[in-house]
């Protein structure tokens, strides 16, 4: 039970239910999933180790907020990160790895029905793949932080979204450079796809801040 509603928040976060700043009430909470209030103080206190809550006293608990640097920050050492293990995938990937990454592309290219959210979750898969591939225990401990940080700051991106087709042309690049067993392109692509990642996000959170979406509405 304590899983089920550390992922529902999780979920919610990740989704936007959940915004910035925003308080978290274990009532309303026990409500919505039918839950006494012991299992949501346990999973607060994962979320809460994790990253992605805070609790004060007096404050009560809300969603963790990270300012423009930290996300900043954040997008620099995944760019490191991810090009590495790119270039470590690139050196041993089987011809396995080659076609399950393919049908990982092939679904976040080819599956218009998918909601945004389980198009991220393919997304995450591709990624997760690539430092799976790469074999190294360091990265992949790595990729955990990255993934959390991810969830405070990445939205679901839907096919509609701007960002959509060059994300994907992205993808295919990486995906070509360990094809061809490239360490060099391969760590080039994944820091590149981050790198415009990074962009874009960015200048969200910049729109947002000087209500750029409000002034277009």
């Amino acid at each position: 039970m304590t899983d089920a509603v550390r992922d529902h928040i999780r979920d919610g976060i990740a989704e936007g239910r959940y915004l910035p700043g925003e308080r978290l009430r274990e009532g309303a909470i026990a409500d919505v999933l039918k839950v006494s209030r012991t299992p949501i103080r346990e999973a607060m206190r994962i979320l809460e180790s994790e990253g992605l809550i805070v609790m004060q006293p007096w404050k009560g608990i809300t969603v963790a907020t990270l300012t423009r640097k930290q996300v900043s920050d954040f997008y620099s050492y995944r760019e490191t990160i991810e090009g590495l293990a790119a270039e470590m995938a690139a050196r041993v990937v089987t011809d396995q790895d080659i076609e399950r990454l393919d049908n990982i592309l092939v679904q976040l290219e080819n599956k218009p029905e998918q909601t945004g959210s389980e198009l991220g979750k393919a997304n995450e898969s591709f990624h997760q793949m690539i430092f799976d591939i790469s074999g190294s225990t360091f990265l992949k401990q790595s990729l955990a932080v990255i993934n959390t940080a991810k969830i405070l700051i990445w939205k679901p991106v839907h096919r509609s979204h701007e960002r959509w087709d060059s994300a994907q042309q992205e993808h295919r690049k990486l995906f070509n450079a360990l094809w061809a067993r490239d360490p060099i392109a391969a760590q080039k692509a994944a820091k590149e796809h981050v790198r415009r990642a990074a962009m874009t996000r960015i200048t969200a959170i910049v729109s947002d801040e000087l209500g750029l979406e409000d002034l277009e509405s």
